[in-house]
């Protein structure tokens, strides 16, 4: 009987297929992971404290500037980090401000994601590595026209 039972639930089993993943989780997880390599991009993220220091102001200084859109930032939840690609020698990247006001998408998110992806606009060239040679005018206008749709 007992074999029987066991055959007869392998026999329903073997009909069953396995939940195929759910599309919006697959795509969670996906940007999950997007999130995770942008933070470990370029330098990695540093504190409100670690930034603060190297522009020689206080964190709150810094809590003000990220208020009113003057450095690139990230809300991981419990706090705020700051990408390291836009530290220059001597304060921010030259040109940083500039890119930030530019932009037309508020997403924090997508502001990184930009600066650290080619861009079909700057001939597929990340504009990170753009701004860092100085092209600062070719990067805003990438920027201004970034997340509008059939902006190329």
């Amino acid at each position: 009987m007992l074999f029987r039972s066991l055959r007869e639930a392998a026999a329903i089993g073997a009909e069953i297929e396995p939940d195929k993943p759910d599309p919006l989780t697959e795509a969670f997880l996906r940007g999950s992971e997007m999130k995770r390599d942008m933070l470990k991009a370029e330098g990695g993220a540093l504190s409100a404290q670690q930034l603060a220091e190297h522009l020689g102001i206080t964190p709150q200084g810094l809590g003000r500037k990220r208020e009113r859109n003057q450095v690139f930032w990230l809300d991981v939840g419990d706090g705020y980090v700051y990408p390291a690609f836009q530290i220059g020698k001597n304060g921010l990247l030259p040109g940083v401000r500039e890119v930030l006001d530019a932009f037309t998408v508020d997403d924090p998110w997508m502001r990184v994601n930009f600066m650290l992806t080619g861009d079909q606009r700057l001939g597929g060239k990340r504009p990170i590595d753009l701004l860092r040679k100085g092209k600062i005018d070719d990067v805003v206008t990438a920027a201004a026209a970034y997340g509008e749709h059939g902006a190329a």
